[in-house]
């Protein structure tokens, strides 16, 4: 947008997403929720925003205060409520701002069962002066207030933590003093805490190895050597209290057991917490700093130390929430923080197999081995460590930039006439040399913003053992292809819907102990997570070994919400894929973990805004496959130029299934359905690029034009075209805020034109419309 917001559509859809990730007692993710709910508050919200969003955000940011504040119950139920407050500021947004007495009462209503009266003629009312400018931003959340049952006055000031503020206001001047040197510090603890929880995993299935002791103990201690230089005094006694219990573990003093194992869990969760508040200090300045009181991790580390396996367990312990928002973490060129070690920490490769069912009384026995092709699969690439150098990513996506000018320049002088007249062999044995240097150079530049999904691969693992103690199921979680690259822009996108899946698995898929061995199957299920490059597609899967997706209920439930009708006769492929519709949800009860019903649509279109999509194929009885297609880099596209009329248009190869010259047997007219082209068996329908886009079309019969078989979302449909151009890879550029129905996005092709590369979807949508 050119005032610099976000799209309201896509700041809703960030909200919706983040609901999913709420479990009890996550307020890390609550306090994100209040970050994205502040942009549509009076005052901040884009100027195009509806009033009734600007006042429906004022009662959600009131509902989100009291759950941080611990004035409304922290459960499933409640989140699930928010979920539908958000779908009904979707329906607002969508309606433009003229949702309906219906909607509103509906909002309304959840806002009751979560403990708040919001009066319906407060979101009716017209703008008013608590809604015209910043200056007026505090009189208008007063007001809006007012329509919450027994709301308590609240400071205009950031909220404090309830453990004080105190000793963290003295701190603030000392770590403040040399910012660079902090930035540093905030980036490698991040990496350090990611490599102590990789290895606290691991440590779970070897819990005797010193090597892994010992790569868990010196992050410890160089966190501990750090945070003292710079004086992060709390950060500094939690890592120096860890690091003597870890001390003491590697003396033979005590076991290493699943007392020390959680707790280590549980006070990396709390440094992360920490360091992620002093990144948000130094980002937005002393304000914003919240003080962590420590003393009940420090009472249970010297309950440990001294009284052995008899301390009480961790999560008796008032932890903080671990922030489990994923990283990437972007290098800045700053000075490193003083260096405690000689020698950073190097996670050894871990098995491939990780056991998220053990219970606590036995963590502390060795587990069973992993099979031999797990183990085979883990160890027979050998890891190579080279020399790396830090490079600021802003710089990095210039010289992606760049080089992408650079193909569309030397295209540009390929096809040039005046250039391919010359008939000098030197000259045109030096353009060729040109040519495959400056692909070489492309490669080489795109590779660089390639990430090995490991990072978020590695994070399931924690994520699969805390839901399988939870639930009491025992799961074995198998990675393959941890080491398959993605676009670092992918990263954090696809974070969050690989979570809600993984949840999904282990909450529905996986079935207790008890009922697993009824159906003749182990007590412990398996959950596959897989990792692969297919052809010019990067491929995720999920599997599991549990019930799979009831097709009967999935029916039942289609047929109660009007989706689909008594009559209409659907595939099971057809059938398992309506759960990617909105709100659909066929669990029989909420759990912590999932069953909100506003799951699974939000996933497909994350995976769809980053030019993906996501399936399910399932047996009953014996489990389910979730496969997600990615492309592999969001820079460039593989597509089919084609014509239509003088205009050029790129269509994604991986969409394409076939292209032909129809025979006019095969064309027919179908009363309700419009023009269909019969392709190997079945009818589909015929799409009119040039009535889309209202160009003059060379043919305007079908059978004299070229059609081409496309499929999006498991539709199929024939997009009538002039001619077909030939096949490239092209560099995509966005189209600067403009949202184009059907166009994704466009680039320049080699004789200087722009072609706009096709949203299948949209073009899809914009032919029903």
């Amino acid at each position: 947008m050119a005032d610099g917001h976000k799209p309201l559509s896509d700041l809703l859809d960030e909200m919706a997403l983040k609901i999913l990730m709420i479990e009890p007692g996550d307020l890390s993710i609550v306090g994100e929720l209040l970050d994205l709910i502040e942009q549509l508050l009076p005052g901040r919200a884009a100027a195009d925003t509806p009033v009734v969003i600007q006042r429906m955000a004022t009662a959600f940011k009131g509902a989100l205060e009291k759950f941080i504040m611990g004035e409304l119950a922290d459960s499933a139920e409640n989140y699930e409520y928010l979920g539908q407050c958000i779908t009904e500021m979707q329906e607002s947004a969508r309606k433009e701002g003229h949702p309906g007495e219906n909607i509103l009462a509906q909002f309304c209503d959840n806002m009751k069962k979560i403990g708040l009266a919001v009066d319906p003629s407060s979101l009716l009312g017209g703008t008013d002066a608590a809604f015209a400018g910043k200056g007026d931003e505090e009189d208008g959340l007063q007001a809006e207030e007012e329509c919450l049952v027994a709301a308590p006055p609240h400071d205009s000031g950031p909220a404090q933590p309830s453990g004080g503020g105190g000793p963290g206001q003295e701190a603030i001047p000392d770590f403040l003093q040399d910012t660079d040197l902090l930035a540093g510090f905030i980036e490698e603890a991040f990496e350090h805490l990611e490599s102590i929880e990789v290895n606290v995993l691991e440590l779970e299935q070897s819990p005797d190895d010193q090597d892994i002791i010992n790569n868990i103990f010196r992050p410890f201690h160089t966190i501990k050597g750090v945070s003292g230089f710079l004086n992060l005094k709390t950060i500094n006694r939690l890592a120096h209290a860890t690091e003597n219990l870890l001390d003491d573990v590697r003396n033979g003093k005590r076991p290493m057991d699943s007392a020390v194992i959680d707790i280590v869990l549980t006070v990396g969760d709390a440094l992360k917490s920490m360091v992620e508040d002093i990144k948000d200090v130094l980002q937005n300045g002393p304000a914003n700093y919240k003080d962590i009181d420590i003393s009940g991790f420090l009472v249970n580390i010297t309950q440990l130390q001294e009284g052995g396996a008899e301390a009480p367990p961790v999560e008796q312990i008032s932890a903080p929430e671990p922030v489990s928002q994923p990283e990437v973490f972007d290098a800045e060129e700053e000075p490193e923080p003083p260096a405690v070690e000689e020698e950073a920490p190097v996670a050894p490769a871990r098995p491939a197999t990780v056991r998220g069912g053990v219970q606590p009384a036995s963590v502390s026995r060795v587990a069973p081995p992993a099979s031999p092709a797990a183990r085979a699969s883990a160890d027979s690439a050998p890891k190579k460590i080279g020399a790396s150098i830090k490079v600021d990513v802003e710089k990095l996506d210039a010289l992606v930039n760049a080089v992408g000018e650079l193909v569309i320049m030397q295209s540009l002088v390929r096809q040039n006439k005046l250039v391919s007249r010359i008939a000098d062999p030197k000259l045109t044995k030096d353009f060729s040399q040109l040519t495959r240097i400056t692909s070489e150079l492309q490669r080489t530049a795109m590779s660089m913003r390639m990430v090995p999904i490991k990072q978020t691969f590695d994070k399931m693992i924690r994520l699969v053992r805390d839901l399988s103690k939870k639930s009491g199921k025992k799961v074995d979680l198998i990675m393959e292809g941890a080491d398959t690259e993605i676009d670092r822009n992918m990263v954090d996108s696809i974070y969050d819907p690989l979570v809600h899946m993984m949840r999904n698995s282990v909450d529905h898929g996986i079935s207790p102990p008890a009922d697993r061995a009824q159906f003749g199957k182990p007590e412990t299920g398996t959950v596959y997570l897989r990792a692969y490059q297919k052809g010019g597609s990067m491929m995720i899967e999920i599997e599991d070994d549990g019930e799979g997706l009831n097709t009967k209920k999935i029916r039942k439930k289609a047929i109660e919400r009007g989706l689909i009708s008594e009559s209409d006769a659907l595939s099971d492929f057809e059938l398992n894929n309506l759960i990617f519709l909105p709100g659909f949800s066929t669990a029989d009860k909420i759990t912590d973990v999932s069953g909100r019903g506003v799951g699974m649509d939000v996933v497909k279109k994350a995976v769809e805004k980053l030019r993906g999509k996501v399936e399910v194929q399932s047996q009953s009885g014996k489990g389910s496959l979730f496969v997600i297609r990615l492309p592999l880099t969001l820079a460039i596209i593989d597509g089919i130029i084609v014509r239509v009329g003088s205009e050029r248009y790129i269509i994604p190869t991986i969409a394409i299934q076939e292209s032909m010259h129809p025979e006019e047997k095969n064309y027919s007219t179908v009363h309700g359905r419009g023009e269909n082209l019969l392709v190997r068996g079945d009818l589909v329908p015929i799409i009119r690029l040039y009535e889309i886009f209202g160009v003059a079309p060379t043919y305007t019969d079908p059978c004299d034009a070229i059609v081409v078989v496309v499929e999006n979302e498991g539709r199929r449909r024939a997009l009538m075209v002039d001619e077909l151009l030939g096949k490239e890879e092209v560099v995509i550029k966005n189209l600067g805020g403009l949202d184009v129905p059907g166009v994704a996005g466009g680039t320049i092709l080699g004789d200087g034109r722009v072609g706009l590369i096709l949203d299948l979807a949209g073009v899809m949508a914009s032919k029903v419309d």
